[in-house]
């Protein structure tokens, strides 16, 4: 985001009491279409493993969307990750702190834990997080899909009207009473095994299905089909 240490922790603070209601707030104001939602409801009631995957700077609808679903996910330890810690505990998921570079590896065995414990086994990862290229997925969100023997379902969002940031994700936050769609993909069942230069090669290919449908949807809008 680019924010000094204390303003991000000013507004994780803030976040901490109003960011849950703020995205409530605005995601029951949309007139919002909901697309293949039926594929997760077919997946919950049959008990398989689900693992939401966003794009970093596409997740707002999707944090409001998906919350019913009480994923887990890992949130990064910098100041940044406050703020989205503070908003996600609002909605009702459960958050492992963790990163790439400082507390990832025991975010994850603790995320993988928890998961297996539970009768739905539900998380959610921004798979170009936290700090890109955009759109291109790293490896927990397919790592986690295997270890559950479960699924990726990508999860595609846009609004009419929203407010865009100018950093590396271009986080956007839709303007309430905007129209706008989320589009649950078809579930890809993640491959048992895969390691080393396979795993590279399958998650290159998971990468770009997600890439396509979040791209895929933003054309859409912008030409007018939706």
């Amino acid at each position: 985001m680019g924010l000094t240490l204390s303003t991000q922790q000013r507004i994780a603070s803030l976040a901490k009491r109003f960011g849950g209601l703020l995205v409530n707030g605005i995601g029951k104001s949309l007139r919002l279409e909901i697309r293949g939602l039926e594929r997760v409801l077919h997946l919950v009631k049959t008990k398989q493993p689900i693992v939401f995957q966003f794009w970093h700077g596409d997740m707002f609808i999707a944090w409001y969307i998906t919350s019913a679903f009480q994923p887990a996910a890992i949130v990064s330890q910098a100041g940044d990750g406050d703020i989205a810690s503070a908003v996600l505990e609002g909605l009702d998921y459960v958050t492992f702190r963790g990163s790439s570079t400082r507390g990832g590896r025991r975010a994850f065995s603790g995320m993988i834990r928890y998961l297996k414990m539970q009768e739905f086994k539900v998380s959610a990862f921004a798979s170009d997080g936290p700090k890109g290229p955009r759109y291109e997925m790293k490896a927990g969100t397919y790592v986690t899909a295997q270890h559950l023997d479960g699924f990726i379902i990508p999860v595609a969002s846009t609004s009419k009207w929203s407010l865009r940031a100018k950093g590396w994700d271009k986080f956007f936050i839709p303007l309430p009473f905007s129209k706008a769609v989320l589009s649950f993909g078809d579930p890809i069942k993640a491959k048992p095994g895969l390691k080393s230069a396979a795993l590279d090669k399958e998650l290159k290919y998971v990468s770009e299905i997600c890439k396509r449908h979040q791209e895929g949807l933003n054309r859409a809008y912008l030409q007018g089909e939706e």
